[in-house]
């Protein structure tokens, strides 16, 4: 058995609210949308995509809403990603941290539905 790939698979209460995040905010890519009326999608990016599940009935729990990570995505170029969505009135970001301990810097948003997304660039990469 060898794992190919993973992905965080949310609880959302509006698929089309987490999908306008997702695609205008963050930059991933708008994907296929799945039921009538739609209720799930995997928006990608750079080949890691998100899994977002609306259904009746199910309700949103992210460990954001606590401190702790929802998803944690490994990347390059944080400061210009970091800077692009700044202006994005309502967004909950944090600044960049250095974490010396562990050689990562860090940023955080929150979805829509509180899910804590961390984008973390490696202190010791040139």
């Amino acid at each position: 058995m060898k794992i190919i790939a993973s992905a965080p698979h949310f609880f959302v209460t509006d698929l089309m609210k987490s999908l306008e995040f997702y695609v205008g905010t963050l930059d991933f890519d708008m994907p296929p949308l799945w039921g009538e009326p739609p209720t799930f999608a995997m928006p990608k990016k750079d080949g890691y995509l998100v899994m977002l599940f609306q259904q009746d009935g199910i309700k949103c729990q992210p460990n954001g809403k606590h401190g702790a990570i929802d998803a944690y995505f490994w990347c390059q170029g944080l400061d210009k990603y970091h800077a692009s969505m700044r202006g994005n009135v309502g967004l909950k970001i944090s600044e960049i941290e250095e974490h010396h301990s562990y050689g990562m810097r860090e940023f955080s948003v929150y979805d829509p539905d509180g899910y804590k997304l961390v984008f973390a660039e490696d202190m010791t990469k040139e």
